[in-house]
């Protein structure tokens, strides 16, 4: 009786236009997707070009590690300069000192973050508000401190990997090229794995929690729990942006864990949108691209001046956006106009009677 129905709401060319729909954002995304990976063919001469584009994967995907804690969970943390110079630490200590392979290494780096962000953590969720805020930060510093004091890390000379011939094993080359599309893949990779995480029972339970920490505890959700899942997830991505850089740079010293690198991580989320997974991609994509254009051609006359504008454009996203640019977008006439007239969308009856049928049919194979 069921299938009946569906087949009365969905017809045919309902059924059509959403599959056009669904194949249009897919064309779309392959296309940008295309250009991004044949990008290095025309701009590999180019190093300074090639540089803004790895440090805008990176500091997205770090971007992304803060939305899982901030955005999506609602634990604004000013800590995760921390995590990646930890994770970083972690990977080139056992490099240098034990000459493991690097690959290990960053899978090490990333277990001792996760470890450490959870145990240090974990009584502190019991902290809302700007106290979590706080603690973060005094987190953040106190392992600065720690690395800067510590004889075996280097103290503030910090630690330099060895140069060599090109090799993918030990994650070294002289061309910036593999280190853009090891960045672009980890980028694309964390954003997939955030969006299975949005979209799971895990993302439902960080939402609640965000949005009324009360109301969760009172429908059976255990908001440390989830808050300790959010955090070592969110420390260990950052962990392996931590590897990433050093390899990239070959170079590490306790001023990567300075403040300044933390709210760089914010500034991508909460401009792009930090309730929405693809916030940090549209943030980092236009924040850290017009920081380096300015702290290029500016930065000899006026030093700082990329924290300036980081200043400046948070202040009026926070005064006239507070929903970053993607929930404008939401609402605007360009996203209506691109969903009409360029992926040919649908009604959103259409669209959901259009799933309803999919989700029945799919239910029906399985049976």
């Amino acid at each position: 009786m069921d299938q009946i129905n569906i087949k009365k709401e969905v017809s045919d060319e309902d059924l059509k236009s959403a599959s056009i729909y669904y194949r249009n954002i897919k064309i779309a995304v392959c296309a940008f997707l295309a250009v991004l990976l044949i990008i290095p063919l025309f701009i590999k001469d180019y190093p300074y070009i090639m540089n803004v584009f790895v440090l805008v994967f990176y500091m997205t995907t770090l971007s992304m590690a803060w939305n899982l804690l901030g955005g999506m969970t609602g634990q604004n943390s000013l800590g995760h300069a921390a995590y990646m110079g930890l994770g970083a630490y972690a990977c080139c200590l056992l490099m240098t000192k034990a000459e493991v392979n690097p690959w290990i290494c960053c899978i090490f780096g990333m277990i001792v973050v996760g470890l450490v962000s959870g145990i240090i953590f974990y009584p502190c969720f019991i902290l809302k508000g700007p106290y979590f805020t706080l603690v973060s930060i005094a987190f953040g510093e106190a392992i600065r401190q720690f690395i800067l004091n510590w004889d075996f890390a280097g103290n503030a000379i910090g630690i330099s990997l060895s140069f060599g011939d090109d090799s993918w094993a030990e994650f070294r080359f002289m061309s910036k090229v593999p280190y853009y599309y090891v960045g672009l893949f980890m980028l694309i990779a964390v954003y997939v794995f955030m969006k299975k995480i949005d979209r799971s029972k895990l993302g439902f339970a960080l939402k609640t929690i965000r949005e009324d920490e009360d109301t969760a505890a009172a429908i059976g959700i255990n908001p440390i729990k989830y808050k300790v899942i959010a955090v070592v997830i969110s420390a260990m991505i950052a962990g392996m942006v931590g590897f990433f850089y050093a390899s990239y740079n070959r170079y590490i010293d306790p001023d990567l864990m300075l403040q300044t690198y933390s709210v760089e991580s914010v500034l991508p989320a909460v401009v792009g949108g930090a309730s929405f997974v693809e916030g940090p991609l549209v943030g980092g994509g236009i924040m850290i691209t017009i920081s380096e254009f300015l702290r290029n051609q500016f930065g000899a006359i006026l030093p700082g001046i990329n924290l300036i504008m980081y200043a400046l454009v948070l202040i009026l996203v926070i005064r006239f956006r507070p929903s970053g640019l993607l929930g404008w977008y939401m609402n605007s006439d360009i996203k209506n106009k691109i969903d009409k007239g360029i992926l040919k969308k649908p009604s959103m009856e259409v669209l959901e009677a259009a799933q309803a049928a999919n989700d029945h049919n799919s239910s029906g194979r399985r049976v």
